[in-house]
């Protein structure tokens, strides 16, 4: 994935981490990449009291129809690509959403 992005000028200098549970309090929006992460995420709620903050990537996609965000692992170099595309997309429909949230 690095190198795909390198390719586009993108750095990938960030690192993933569990969610937690505090992390409902202290985020306004929460982004899941798949399905099951989304309910795995959701699951942590059983009040549902903070399910308004929870969202798949993909929605905000604006070119893409695809639902969720593939691993790219067993597509090879193109699977690395073509989540670049979609990524690249959903942020630019999430940079929308925030702006038009304002």
């Amino acid at each position: 994935m690095s190198a795909a992005a390198a390719m586009r000028g993108i750095s990938m200098t960030g690192r993933a981490r569990q969610f937690q549970v505090a992390d409902f309090e202290n985020y306004d929006l929460i982004l899941a990449m798949d399905k099951d992460n989304y309910l795995d995420i959701l699951a942590l709620d059983p009040r549902q009291q903070y399910r308004h903050k929870v969202r798949l990537m993909c929605e905000f996609a604006t070119r893409h129809q695809i639902q969720e965000v593939p691993d790219p692992y067993y597509g090879g170099r193109e699977g690395f690509e073509k989540v670049i595309d979609l990524l690249l997309d959903s942020c630019e429909g999430l940079l929308e959403y925030v702006k038009s949230s304002l």
